[in-house]
């Protein structure tokens, strides 16, 4: 998430591979850009990028740090209202359409300060040309560009055509050249033209300006529309990998893949790599217990979620808690929130039971210990959680990279070898074959599974588990009540790959749990992959 806290002074100046980028104040708008020591041709609209939703106080050095993540930006015309207000969107070009296409896809994922919403996106479409018709075709050619001037002072050209003559008529006589020229300026026109502008965002001022659709000249209504960009009305639409694709829609994205969707969230909003962690399993029940652990890497807040599954009838257990990791996400607009208990009692509904801010809040709260039927195996969870987002990130993921170099069956590591409970056998980040993120993003994973010497607990049954509250009726117990319920939609459609029912000790050594492409009988030799703080890309 952009927050305004991180404000960068010293002018358009940022760190990193930043480089300082001009600004200047004209007609409205704030520009910065092109870079001063830019040297090669002007980049294209295919690079430009048009953003809105943008909020009325935006720190625009902090939202062109981030830019500068993704790649270097050529230009950035923000729309000004009087004063430091914006006018909710902007234009942004970068120096590449791969930078352009990566940029597209994270913006859609980043949360700034000041919204309660997401960015809106879009692919620049080089619409700098209004397409006008219904021209009365009386008018000379040459009256045209005139008229069309005086209501479109900021227009670069305009293009209008004779009418297209029947050539069975009789030949017009001969003239000669200066009264062609002269016969020429009396031709009528074809009933349209072209208005070109220099750039799109002057061709949307200017239509903006209009009636909706309509401008009123020699006494008739035109119609005014967007003409067609020169480049698809030649090359059409694109077909890739066998899907239809249009340059203005990104990549193809699995709708259901809510795992590349978390890594998208974490990538933009500048958390560290998600941790998942796989507790004990209860096979008489049908139980899994997990975690999932999300920290934000600037002030080093967590949020932590921990899941009760019912994985008799679910697909993919690690997709499911991914899905409500991107709820919470989403609900909270990027920030970080509460530590959340879950129970996913089915392949399409899940509920949250209880929020908490501490692991001493939740080992306190003994109106729970009856609602679990583990619930001693959800505290343990809990704190392993909290061992793992007390430690550095950057060295977490260093020993979860090192773990993979032994000659044993499972990898693992210790963050303390006097404590049980921060040892942790280590799962491939690729374990389930999970598709690539577009655009060469930072694809790193981290999955772990937790010590089960830990969990040596006295099974108790609960007959009333899992009867899943009526909607409209609300179930209390303790202090808290069964706030919220979620429609589960990872467990259909494309995004599940392969059956994940659960993870445990054996499953690991064998490689069960792992897709069958992913199954080998060695550990890998070395897991490439850095922090999302150190490169968004691989």
């Amino acid at each position: 998430m952009i927050s305004n806290s991180e404000h960068n002074n010293g002018g358009a100046m940022v760190k990193g591979n930043f480089e300082p980028l001009p600004v200047i104040l004209e007609n409205g708008r704030k520009v910065y850009g092109p870079p001063s020591n830019y040297t090669d041709p002007p980049p294209t609209y295919q690079c430009e990028l048009y953003v809105t939703r943008i909020p009325t106080h935006l720190d625009e050095l902090t939202f062109l740090m981030w830019l500068h993540r993704i790649g270097r930006v050529y230009e950035f015309r923000l729309m000004m209202d009087s004063g430091s207000s914006t006018r909710g969107y902007a234009f942004i070009r970068f120096c590449s359409e791969s930078e352009a296409l990566a940029a597209f896809e994270l913006l859609k994922h980043l949360f700034v300060s000041g919204s309660d919403d997401r960015l809106g996106v879009y692919r620049s479409q080089g619409k700098n040309r209004l397409y006008i018709s219904g021209i009365p075709r009386s008018i000379p050619l040459n009256m045209l560009q005139e008229q069309f001037k005086l209501c479109f002072p900021q227009m670069h050209n305009c293009t209008a055509y004779p009418p297209v003559r029947n050539m069975k008529t009789k030949p017009l006589p001969s003239f000669t050249a200066m009264n062609f020229v002269g016969a020429a300026e009396k031709e009528e026109n074809r009933g349209f033209a072209f208005i070109e502008f220099k750039d799109h965002e002057m061709a949307l001022e200017a239509k903006k300006r209009l009636t909706p659709g309509r401008v009123r000249m020699w006494g008739v209504d035109l119609k005014v529309q967007w003409a067609k960009p020169k480049e698809e009305l030649q090359g059409g639409m694109k077909n890739m990998n066998g899907y239809p694709y249009n340059r203005l829609s990104g990549h193809p994205f699995i709708p259901n893949d809510f795992c590349a969707k978390l890594r998208l969230y974490c990538l933009a909003n500048n958390l560290c790599i998600p941790i998942v962690v796989y507790g004990p399993i209860s096979p008489v029940y049908y139980l899994q217990y997990a975690g999932i652990l999300i920290k934000d890497s600037t002030s080093g807040r967590y949020s932590m979620m921990i899941f009760e599954i019912l994985f008799d009838r679910m697909s993919d257990i690690h997709l499911a808690m991914c899905e409500l990791a991107v709820k919470m996400i989403e609900r909270n607009v990027g920030q970080i929130f509460d530590h959340s208990l879950f129970r996913i009692v089915s392949d399409t509904k899940a509920e949250l039971v209880y929020t908490f801010k501490s692991h001493e809040e939740l080992c306190n709260e003994r109106s729970l210990y009856g609602e679990f039927l583990q619930f001693k195996t959800i505290l343990n969870l809990a704190y392993s959680l909290k061992l793992l987002a007390e430690h550095n990130s950057e060295k977490l993921l260093i020993l979860y990279k090192r773990s993979f170099l032994t000659s044993q069956q499972v990898a693992s590591f210790e963050l303390d070898s006097e404590n049980t409970f921060s040892k942790f056998y280590s799962i491939l980040p690729t374990f389930r074959n999970n598709q690539k993120l577009n655009n060469n993003f930072n694809n790193m994973e981290i999955n772990l599974l937790q010590n089960p010497e830990i969990e040596h607990l006295p099974i108790r049954c609960n007959t009333d588990l899992f009867k899943f509250p009526k909607y409209g009726n609300e179930r209390t117990f303790g202090k808290k009540s069964i706030r919220e319920h979620f429609n589960l939609k990872s467990q259909h459609g494309y995004g599940v790959k392969y059956i994940l029912a659960y993870v445990d000790y054996n499953s690991l050594a064998q490689r069960t749990c792992y897709h069958v492409e992913q199954r080998v009988n060695s550990n890998p030799i070395w897991i490439a992959g850095q922090s999302y703080q150190k490169s968004i890309y691989n």
